[in-house]
């Protein structure tokens, strides 16, 4: 396969390469290629793992399984977020 870049892009990599970050302009656009590959892929995944989430939420809404708070009752909320903090901090 050849590729061709953009002269800016070609100074950029010629660069790289004298400095001798690179073994040759080869190198340098496969491993470029290389991590934006495994970037889209973690980002994929990412978003999977993001959609589950979402489902799993929508379900136990669906079911009810979940508390509702107003003005009245967020300070117990917040007291609660504390104190387990508290105890995971105690415990580990």
């Amino acid at each position: 396969m050849n590729v061709k870049l953009k002269p800016s892009l070609e100074k950029r990599v010629a660069t790289r390469v004298a400095r001798g970050r690179y073994e040759s302009a080869e190198a340098l656009v496969e491993q470029a290629v290389e991590q934006l590959i495994e970037g889209d892929e973690a980002e994929e995944a990412c978003r999977a793992d993001i959609q589950r989430r979402v489902a799993a939420a929508n379900d136990e809404i669906d079911r009810g399984d979940f508390v509702e708070y107003d003005a009245s009752t967020i300070h117990k909320l917040a007291r609660d977020v504390h104190e387990r903090g508290l105890k995971r901090l105690r415990s580990g």
